[in-house]
């Protein structure tokens, strides 16, 4: 795993990697303050409480040889669809952020790299979800429609638990 979580983070890294071919930003604005809705999403597991695809998040960490300490979450799909694999690849926790990459699992992507970020909006927020990713197993306008409906999915679950 640790030979895994490196070259994905390595991956990452390179600036001088070429662009995907998709990209998919969905937002939706939250009539609650961004720090409320920041403590709502911000754990990086926190997604099982909000998504209502998602029937449970495992985290753990691994340390690789130089010491950086990743967060890896998997996702337990409902409807028995398998497990997502995804390591957090950069925090912000003042800029109310984080960035992640998809390792392995059932989504139609490869060289996939997501950020979900919380801004504040007058007396609410906007939670902007956006990704970068190349198509693998359908066509490039259906892996945009599914990772799109993905976020949706998310933002609406988002905005209802803001809203209890």
């Amino acid at each position: 795993m640790k030979t895994l979580i490196r070259a994905t983070l390595g991956a990452v890294l390179l600036a001088s990697a070429p662009a995907h071919a998709l990209e998919v930003t969905r937002s939706r604005d939250i009539p609650a303050p961004a720090a409320a809705v920041w403590a709502l999403v911000g754990d990086f597991c926190a997604i099982q409480f909000w998504h209502p695809q998602v029937e449970r998040c495992i985290l753990s960490a691994d340390d690789d040889d130089d010491g950086i300490r990743a967060q890896i979450r998997g996702l337990v799909v409902k409807g028995g669809l398998g497990t997502i694999v995804e390591v957090e690849t950069v925090r912000d926790e003042a800029g109310m952020s984080y960035g992640y990459s998809f390792i392995q699992g059932p989504l139609p992507v490869r060289s996939y790299n997501a950020t979900l970020a919380v801004r504040p909006n007058g007396r609410g927020s906007t939670v902007i979800w956006s990704a970068a990713f190349d198509a693998e197993g359908m066509s490039d306008a259906e892996a945009v429609a599914d990772i799109a409906g993905v976020f949706e999915a998310g933002l609406a679950g988002i905005a209802r638990e803001a809203s209890r």
